[in-house]
């Protein structure tokens, strides 16, 4: 893609980052943050922890990850993973062993609930009124179709 930011930010397993940041291009997070997060690409790797709300483009949790996130593309929660709080994006997909504990809401492309989300979350078992995911969903995989 023309005009993509290729930087890379890292915050490495020894270090801990209390404040907001706002990342363009892909962060890595080893250590801990503990603040809120703004980004484009957002990886939380095995061994790290996060307690921030978050808007980003799109998300990989391999670590712990505790707050309410917007996702505008696809949040991957690996094997590895533990999140904890309220999501709303356009894709999630939830690996074998992975853990989300709260409430998920889809975004259509103008950010709100669409009758398609609806019935994938039918579909995953999900109350659609709350929306509530709880324990290790293994496999789960929500998307909204194109």
């Amino acid at each position: 893609m023309a005009g993509k930011d290729k930087s890379l930010s890292i915050i490495d397993k020894d270090c801990f980052v209390e404040g907001t940041l706002n990342v363009k291009g892909k962060l890595i997070i080893a250590g801990s943050l503990k603040g809120a997060l703004i980004g484009n690409t957002v990886v939380t790797v095995e061994g790290s922890c996060v307690d921030a709300p978050a808007k980003v483009r799109e998300m990989t949790i391999g670590g712990d990850f505790q707050g309410d996130v917007t996702v505008y593309e696809t949040l991957r929660i690996l094997s590895t993973g533990v999140f904890s709080g309220k999501v709303s994006c356009k894709n999630i997909t939830l690996e074998t062993g992975g853990k989300l504990n709260g409430r998920v809401k889809p975004l259509d492309s103008a950010g709100g609930l669409t009758f398609p989300a609806e019935t994938a979350l039918a579909a995953a078992k999900i109350n659609p009124a709350s929306a509530q995911v709880g324990g290790d969903a293994q496999g789960a995989v929500l998307s909204k179709p194109d």
